[in-house]
């Protein structure tokens, strides 16, 4: 049995993925774990390499010596830099509405929209200082040299209307060796929970092949 582990967009959580681990190929079985720092109670700040070693616990823990690891948003970027410091535990990689580096203007934007709107997207157990504190997060992130060295099995997702994120998505599928794009047509950034069927079906499509 191979376990994928799902992790999360912000402001989304683990229970986002219910649709897509319920919906999970014969021989696969799912996990979804909180990016560690992107709640309030978990009482450290997020930074990338702290969610990836609190990954990296997880699986310790659970006797998981390889896993398949599907990411949304900013949890495509920390799977990205998992499989970055731990090639050897990934055994294919799903990304979907990912960045390698995130354009300056658009975290202008997102900061400055969050300023004033951040109830209309945070969850419960996310204030406002910490959500503007992920997106600073983000910010300083920058694969774009490094994702050469990723030879796991790649599948980039991006929605067609996930417009901020279309030229990035097209960049990291070929800046990772054999990487797979597909662009989905009338998804959003968030589809898993916009279109759970329709993301289900393509994930279990490419896992299955892994399998083959």
């Amino acid at each position: 049995m191979r376990t994928v582990i799902f992790l999360h967009a912000v402001p989304q959580g683990p229970e986002a993925w219910t649709s897509q681990i319920d919906a999970l190929p014969e021989g696969f079985t799912g996990r979804a774990l909180p990016l560690l720092g992107t709640r309030d109670a978990h009482g450290v700040d997020f930074r990338v390499d702290r969610a990836v070693a609190a990954i990296l616990s997880e699986l310790d823990d659970a006797g998981l010596d390889r896993v398949d690891l599907c990411g949304l948003s900013v949890g495509a970027m920390v799977a990205t830099q998992f499989v970055l410091d731990h090639p050897e535990r990934v055994s294919s990689l799903v990304l979907s509405g990912s960045q390698m580096h995130t354009a300056p203007w658009l975290i202008k934007l997102q900061l400055g929209l969050l300023q004033v709107a951040w109830r209309a997207v945070a969850p419960p157990g996310m204030s406002k200082q910490r959500l503007l504190s992920i997106v600073r997060e983000i910010r300083d992130i920058d694969t774009r040299g490094a994702i050469r060295r990723i030879d796991t099995p790649t599948l980039v997702f991006c929605g067609a209307k996930d417009r901020p994120n279309l030229r990035a998505a097209r960049e990291i599928a070929a800046g990772i060796p054999e990487a797979e794009l597909q662009i989905v047509p009338g998804a959003k950034h968030l589809w898993n929970t916009q279109m759970p069927e329709e993301f289900s079906r393509r994930l279990g499509l490419f896992l299955t092949r892994q399998t083959s």
